[in-house]
């Protein structure tokens, strides 16, 4: 019989796959109660899985291994998703009403559904980062009970190539392990580093990988921007140009000894 009142996860990496089971106390505080991982370096590049055979094989080692650590089954996982293809994507939908009219939760929920149906070529929208909705000259988070004649809904759709979820779902298919929910790792990255002033008075945060860094931005407590750049070698050197000096600073003062970097974004003098 599979036990449920621990939370188990796994997320795939470039170097290596980590799974992790712990229980939440009484008090909001994790205990960790096993650890397992597997060398990835050989099929997953860049994030991006390509060989699902051993992608399944090693899924499956770790669940042994954490199964045996627990003394118990494991019923489901939770799974990180990323990937050099992870990234941001603006759109905008407007509607002009008749004549003013009170905004009603029907009508935000009818453009968040068109925001979805945007065109996307052998891409995915994994998940959607509301921005403000703009009503005449204002901007509102909550537009819900507002007065007006046109409401602009702006969104920040995260995508990925199709192939990316496709293969990864295959892989847990393939290793007989059912998946609870898929995660987006930068945005679970962002709530476990991330205060909720540093979020609403605005910072960058990269997370320094071994084949890539992730970027995200976020100001007024909402997602800005992300993406997922080919930034770091496997031993921690630069790979390439970068477009801003204060990143590989901010990495040779404390990535080397800390995976993640949190930038403040202030108004330059």
């Amino acid at each position: 019989m599979a036990t449920t009142d621990f939370i188990a996860a796994i997320e795939l990496g470039s170097s290596k796959i980590a799974g992790i089971a712990g229980k939440k106390n009484s008090d909001g505080s994790i205990q960790v109660l096993a650890y397992a991982r597997e060398d990835s370096s050989s099929f997953i590049r860049k994030g991006v899985i390509y060989n699902l055979d051993k992608t399944a094989q090693s899924l499956t080692s770790i669940i042994n291994k954490l199964e045996g650590a627990l003394n118990n089954s494991i019923a489901k996982i939770y799974v990180g998703i990323g990937g050099q293809s992870l990234r941001t994507v603006r759109n905008v939908v407007s509607r002009d009403l008749e004549e003013e009219t009170i905004i009603s939760q029907e009508l935000v929920d009818s453009i968040c559904d068109e925001n979805l149906e945007i065109p996307l070529i052998d891409m995915d929208i994994l998940d959607v980062a509301p921005q403000e909705y703009k009503i005449g000259n204002n901007l509102q988070a909550d537009p819900v009970g507002v007065a007006g004649s046109h409401i602009e809904g702006r969104f920040l759709n995260i995508v990925a190539r199709a192939s990316l979820k496709k293969n990864l779902e295959r892989c847990f298919e393939q290793a007989k392990i059912e998946i609870a929910d898929l995660l987006i790792s930068p945005l679970v990255t962002a709530d476990a580093v991330l205060t909720e002033s540093e979020r609403r008075s605005g910072c960058v945060l990269i997370d320094f990988g071994a084949d890539t860094s992730t970027i995200s931005i976020y100001k007024n407590n909402i997602l800005r921007f992300l993406t997922v750049l080919p930034l770091v070698s496997s031993d921690g050197r630069r790979r390439g140009r970068t477009p801003e000096n204060q990143i590989w600073q901010c990495f040779l003062r404390r990535g080397r000894r800390r995976r993640t970097c949190y930038l403040p974004i202030g108004r330059r003098k």
